[in-house]
Parts: C-alpha cells; structure tokens; sequence
C-alpha cells in the first residue's frame, strides 16, 4: 500500500502542469485539448502542441481515458485501448459528450440477450419505476439539506417543494406503465429545479441557476452542471459496461443513435446527491465564480485551470466514503454507481426479483 501511495504522489508530480490531470484511485486519465497522445511499449506518451516534452504514463494502471477538446492519437493507440479494452471517451471543451472508442465488446451474450428482450415487457416499467423513486428521494435530501442554512422566505418555498415531490413518490407508487413514470419523473424535475437558486447563498448574479437550460446550457450554473453531468453519464456507462450490460439500450430514456440511454437511466439515481450537491457547495463557499467560464457565441464553457480545479474536487469527492444503505456499509462514493450497476444486471439476469434503488442518506 505504500509502495502504492508513493507511486501516486510521484506521477502526480511529473504531470502537474502540462495540461493533463491524472487521478491514479480511479484509473482515469483526463487529456486536455491539443495533445498528441501515442503509445509504445505498454506506455501512453502525451505532448502538447505548444510543448514537446513527452509525458510517459504506464498503460497498466490507465483503465478509461476522458479527452476534452481536440487531440491527436495515433493508429497504435486505438489499436491498443482496443485490445485492452480501455474506453476512450471524447467531449468538447463545453461538456458535450461526442462518443467513445469502446473496442471489443465484452460481456455476457445471454445478459445482453435478456436486456433486449425486457425491453419488450411490462416488467421494465418496474425497474424505471425505481429509477425515478431513487431520483425523486435523493432530490427531496437535498432539498431537506438546503434547508439547514435556509431564511424564513427559503425554507417555506423548499418545504412547500418537498411536500408536492412526497406527493408524487405516492403517486409513483400506482403508476402502471412508463410514459405515466416519466410524466410524474418530469413533475418532480419541474418542481426540484423551480427552487434550485433558493440552495444558492452568493450574491453573484452570474452563479444563479434561473432555469434548466442545456444544448447548450444558457449560464454558468447550468454549464458546469452539464459537464458534470456528462462525467458522471461516462462512469455508470463504464460501470453497466463491466457487468456485461448494453449502456446504449435503456427502458426509461428511449432509444436514439449515439445515446447512452441506459447510463442515462442510472444516473438519474446520482444527479441530485453527487452532481448537484457538489456544484451547490461549490458555488457557495466560492470554489468556483463567474470569473471560470468564458462565452463563445451562445456557448459556455470552463476556462482551462478552472476546469482542472473542478476535476480535482470532483474526483477527491468521489474518494470519500458514505453510507451505501443497500448493505448498509460505507464504501467510496466512486464505487455505488458500480454497485447499482452490479444490482441491475442481477434483475435483468432473474437472480433477484426487483432493482433497489440507491437512495441518499445525509
């Protein structure tokens, strides 16, 4: 474990300054726009346009790699993360996601088989059934959260909020198909993100939330949601991906070409308790301000050290450790998407007869 940790501190070093963030506990490299990425001999070699200095990082310790912006790899290095099975994700510098480099698709056929058949059955409506409740639970804990710091007017129009999201989760309860489950699911959307400035306690005009708005998002609150958004959709993609399921194939999102549909339906689980609780603490101890982004046009985006700062606090977010109530054990957070995952394919598989959702406890 030492050996480990030195390790980790030691590439951190090397790397720190040219562009490229590395966080080694989860295994996945962020490349930054303009680099040249090669590998040889079981080692990724990134430069930087502006710089010839090669960094070499050991391809053994790299399971998925995000690159933001352009960048350059050669014909070797998708050969490699190919066969080795490292996805490669691609999203622009305005945290839309383009795709992935996915190479030989791994899993169990019979797994895959079954998912595609449920598709077809009543049954999916129960699991989108628990997707929306762990969404709508873990909306009202942040909700309740908010109301720890909250004034008089606040706190009276996030209760009102919490009652009319128990209300729905009632009427969850009764819903018999999923066009109903996504109706009450963009209810609670609606009602959850009509109080999301109310969370907010900085006086920076340029940080409120005002509306929902992406494609592409209309401010800086909802451009940083978005991003991470998009990360977090990457990493139950990987995780459905480990357990053999197909992220492209879901039951509450539909099917549309290039969309991770069922990473879009589990994250729906995670937005409220992981995404939106972090941007909203960031925002309010003034980790991130209107300073941070940069607009092109009607798009938004992070500025480049900004965006750096953020992955930091993101992936330092993800190593600590909370409550998982399903086995009622503390874990990394980095791993529930995993769990969930695992979870899924056991209900699709038949091991287990209903998906739990994984609901927040603070």
């Amino acid at each position: 474990m030492k050996s480990a940790l030195r390790k980790v501190s030691w590439l951190k070093n090397i790397w720190k300054g040219y562009g490229i963030i590395m966080f080694t506990l989860n295994k996945i490299l962020y490349v930054s726009s303009d680099s040249y990425i090669h590998c040889e001999h079981d080692t990724f070699m990134i430069s930087s346009d502006q710089d010839e200095t090669k960094i070499r990082i050991p391809a053994s310790i790299i399971q998925q790699i995000i690159i933001f912006g352009n960048a350059t790899v050669t014909a070797y290095f998708v050969n490699y993360c190919s066969e080795h099975k490292i996805l490669v994700s691609y999203v622009s510098l305005f945290g839309k996601y383009y795709g992935s480099l996915q190479g030989i698709q791994v899993g169990n056929v019979l797994l895959r088989h079954q998912q595609h058949l449920l598709y077809e059955q009543d049954k999916k409506a129960e699991i989108v059934k628990n997707f929306v409740l762990g969404k709508l639970v873990n909306e009202v804990e942040q909700l309740k959260s908010a109301l720890v710091n909250a004034d008089a007017a606040d706190a009276e129009a996030l209760n009102h909020v919490i009652s009319n999201m128990a209300s729905l989760v009632a009427k969850l309860k009764d819903a018999a198909d999923v066009d109903t489950i996504r109706g009450i699911e963009g209810q609670g959307s609606s009602e959850y993100f009509s109080v999301f400035d109310r969370m907010l306690k900085v006086h920076d005009s340029a940080m409120k939330f005002e509306k929902r708005s992406k494609h592409p998002p209309e401010n800086n609150c909802n451009a940083v949601l978005s991003f991470l958004y998009t990360l977090l959709t990457l990493n139950c993609a990987s995780a459905l991906q480990t357990f053999g399921l197909d992220p492209y194939l879901g039951y509450l999102h539909t099917m549309q070409p290039g969309r991770l549909s069922l990473a879009c339906d589990l994250v729906e689980e995670f937005r409220a308790c992981f995404v939106d609780h972090f941007v909203i603490t960031m925002i309010n101890r003034k980790q991130i301000q209107s300073k941070d982004f940069e607009r092109f046009g009607e798009q938004i985006k992070l500025k480049d050290e900004a965006r750096k700062k953020i992955l930091k606090l993101w992936q330092d977010s993800l190593e600590e450790k909370e409550l998982y109530p399903i086995e009622n054990k503390y874990y990394a957070k980095k791993y529930f998407v995993y769990l969930q995952a695992q979870l899924l394919a056991q209900v699709i598989r038949g091991d287990i007869m209903d998906y739990p959702p994984y609901c927040w406890r603070l």
